[in-house]
């Protein structure tokens, strides 16, 4: 449930970064002031709210996997973080 969650968080926020750029875009294009004015105040906020909406998604994501990053190796052994085995006793002497 929560990573079907971050999953959309991510997507608004990338979708509010590309409508963000675009103000920004324009500003430049179409250097007038009240362009500068949009592009600095409505272009920010989005901005913000874009950042905002990403962090947020990243904690529920940790939050959700319990903050630990399992590697491939060690997913694969079913022994993640016990102790190698002792190496085998010498023969003994005679």
């Amino acid at each position: 449930m929560k990573h079907q969650m971050a999953k959309k968080m991510v997507f608004f926020s990338v979708v509010g970064t590309l409508v963000a750029m675009v103000f920004m875009a324009a500003s430049i294009v179409f250097p007038n002031p009240l362009m500068l004015v949009l592009a600095m105040s409505i272009g920010q906020g989005i901005a913000v709210l874009a950042l905002a909406l990403y962090l947020l998604a990243v904690a529920l994501d940790l939050q959700s996997s319990g903050g630990g990053y399992i590697g491939p190796e060690e997913e694969a052994s079913p022994e993640a973080g016990s102790a190698p085995p002792p190496p085998p006793a010498p023969p003994p002497a005679a």
